[in-house]
């Protein structure tokens, strides 16, 4: 299990947070490996280089970017890793909720109660991992594997008969697949062919209007007239097993 705490006290981290961390792993039976960050900007850069982290640790109150930005632009890499906020202000529980926290851990309260809660999302995590997806893709000419889960891609689109797949903020070539398989592949997965060309994300829609459809990062993609109708009905099929879930 791959964990990143970030928080801009190293003093902190190293005598109270991780140690709590490598307590919490112990009792929960996981193997743990701890990544420490002070500057949200590096546990960025390494989220992306390294393909991401199991569990992430956060504080909110940080210098330069604080830990809700740096969350958010997590969520655009990775839509399943379990997240903890940890700050001196309780208050801002309710401003988390947007970032799909599994925790929210005020700094004063006491070292058993941070070890029992970090136990329990450990526990969580180890109970409900994620399923990942593999995918064969070309990267600066040379082939390498990459690691997604169907949350994660925001869609399949075919160009000059290369077919790519794109995230929130990334776009990979893949070195074998047709888009016609994908659609039927991904179907199941929430997918949606939208046009020749592109399979849609159906939960990362922000919305629909006759010509195109705009996704959650801003992108818009054509929609084609006769697929409007099938795609609000799926729409509206995505959102009922959501509130259903609730």
């Amino acid at each position: 299990m791959r964990i990143a705490i970030c928080d801009d006290n190293e003093k902190y981290i190293y005598e109270k947070l991780k140690p709590l961390t490598e307590r919490a792993a112990a009792e929960a039976n996981c193997s743990a490996e701890i990544s420490v960050f002070t500057h949200g900007n590096r546990l960025v850069e390494a989220f992306e280089q390294e393909n991401g982290f199991d569990i992430v640790m956060l504080d909110i109150d940080m210098p330069e970017i604080n830990g809700k930005a740096v969350a958010e632009k997590l969520r655009l890499l990775d839509s399943v890793f379990f997240l903890l906020f940890i700050t001196s202000f309780r208050a801002e529980v309710f401003n988390t909720i947007p970032y799909r926290i599994n925790a929210f851990i005020p700094k004063d309260i006491g070292d058993s109660a941070v070890a029992a809660e970090i136990k329990r999302v450990l526990t969580d995590y180890s109970a409900h991992k994620p399923e990942y997806l593999l995918f064969d893709v070309i990267n600066d000419g040379e082939r390498s594997m990459l690691k997604l889960t169907a949350e994660d891609i925001f869609c399949f689109c075919c160009v000059r008969r290369i077919v790519y797949l794109k995230t929130g903020n990334r776009e990979y070539q893949l070195s074998s697949a047709r888009i016609s398989e994908l659609a039927k592949r991904f179907a199941d997965k929430g997918f949606f062919e939208v046009c020749r060309g592109y399979v849609v994300n159906i939960s990362k829609i922000r919305s629909v209007n006759s010509i195109d459809i705009e996704l959650d990062n801003g992108e818009l993609i054509p929609l084609s007239r006769r697929r409007t109708k099938a795609l609000l009905a799926r729409i509206s099929d995505y959102v009922t097993a959501r509130v259903s879930e609730c």
